[in-house]
């Protein structure tokens, strides 16, 4: 009788073993990486006062900062008079490589004051985006 009970042990193992499955077989795949903040400088910095221009436009230069997305970025200008907010003249530059980008505002008439605005936006992640605004009058 003993070896009938040590036989249907080993069976009764064997087949609990058998009929459980292994987990951890397969790992997950990582997560995808999270894009950077975008972060932008303006060349010459305007600061925080109002910059002035001795010509019909203005010259300036927007250079990323941070990594650029892998998709690319489109940077957004508008210039517009500060003191009615009227429709803006409105540029939009796209790219997938370039960092630094040379933009000029619209015609500014003398004696007025206007508000030139920069947006910054991730091509693949729309919220990653960054907004910088300074101002600018003609001499």
């Amino acid at each position: 009788m003993n070896k009938k009970l040590v036989y249907i042990f080993v069976i009764a193992t064997t087949l609990t073993a058998l009929s459980c499955k292994k987990s951890g077989g397969t790992t997950p795949p990582p997560p995808p990486p999270v894009e950077e903040n975008i972060a932008f400088s303006i060349e010459p910095d305007p600061g925080t006062s109002t910059v002035t221009s001795t010509t019909s436009t203005y010259p300036y230069t927007v250079k990323l900062t941070s990594k650029l997305p892998s998709t690319g970025i489109h940077v957004d200008q508008a210039t517009q008079l500060d003191t009615d907010n009227s429709a803006p003249s409105f540029t939009r530059v796209s790219s997938t490589s370039s960092t630094s980008y040379s933009l000029t505002t619209s015609t500014l008439d003398p004696g007025k004051l206007y508000k030139v605005t920069i947006v910054l936006t991730s091509q693949k992640t729309a919220s990653n985006t960054l907004t910088k605004t300074f101002r600018v009058a003609k001499k």
